[in-house]
């Protein structure tokens, strides 16, 4: 894979990624430690600035030592590419989420080939940070061969009408469809993938992969801890809405399909 990548022309020029919603639970959990994995296995660009913008007054040191605790591996005390991956990593508060002045200077200041914007924020806030990084994006002057994207992470709204406001407000900000990716990170995971290259690969599992065999499936998942700081995202989704109709009943049409 890393010949593959390091071939490619986006990985010799310059990348930015924006964490917008650096400060939350999502971001330290799970956006960080997977662009720390990518950073330690070289398939990120040398030439790469990773910015958390946030509403919580932070330092840079302050952010870093934030992030610290999730990025340790439990097997290696003492990583040498963390300090130089955390290098790497700047903070700046934002007004809101909606603040395309904040957003605006950080892409003025990095000016970097490639823009990737991740966002790690509650779905009601989508349209806010899209509209605002599309008014800093139009003020900005892309590299010839640069690409602009924008990652939105699950859920997307509280229910079908609160949806379909989401994705209309999109198109009402003339957003090219090929510049959105909306994913769930759980389909990233190790074990979730493998489920597909297991039955694949495997003829004589295939064969008794079906009904008439297959007495019952259980999905189970079980966390050992609580909300944890994530009562304000928990209070109007619930965890039906955070787990089951996206994670769980994406494993099982993995599992059923």
């Amino acid at each position: 894979i890393l010949s593959t990548v390091e071939s490619e022309s986006w990985y010799q020029k310059s990348l930015l990624v924006v964490v917008v919603g650096a400060s939350g639970d999502l971001a330290k959990k799970k956006t960080y430690p997977a662009l720390y994995a990518l950073w330690q296995a070289n398939l990120l660009p040398p030439d790469t600035c990773i910015w958390g913008f946030a509403r919580s007054p932070k330092a840079n040191e302050d952010f870093r030592n934030h992030l610290k605790p999730y990025l340790a591996s439990k097997n290696v005390q003492d990583d040498p590419l963390m300090d130089e991956f955390l290098s790497k990593c700047f903070y700046r508060q934002g007004a809101s989420y909606g603040d395309w002045q904040g957003i605006q200077s950080i892409l003025d200041e990095t000016k970097c080939v490639n823009i990737l914007i991740y966002l790690a924020i509650p779905p009601h806030v989508f349209g806010d940070s899209t509209g605002a990084v599309m008014k800093a994006r139009t003020a900005l002057t892309l590299e010839t061969g640069g690409f602009f994207r924008v990652v939105l992470e699950k859920p997307f709204g509280n229910d079908t009408e609160s949806c379909q406001e989401l994705l209309q407000s999109l198109i009402d900000q003339k957003w090219p469809e090929e510049e959105l990716y909306r994913i769930d990170h759980y389909l990233g995971k190790e074990m979730v993938q493998n489920i597909l290259a297991m039955r694949q690969h495997n003829m004589w599992l295939e064969a008794l992969w079906n009904k008439n065999v297959v007495q019952s499936v259980h999905l189970i998942w079980k966390e050992d801890i609580g909300t944890e700081g994530r009562g304000g995202y928990f209070d109007p989704y619930g965890i039906i809405r955070d787990i089951l109709q996206n994670h769980l009943l994406q494993v099982l049409t993995l599992l059923a399909m």
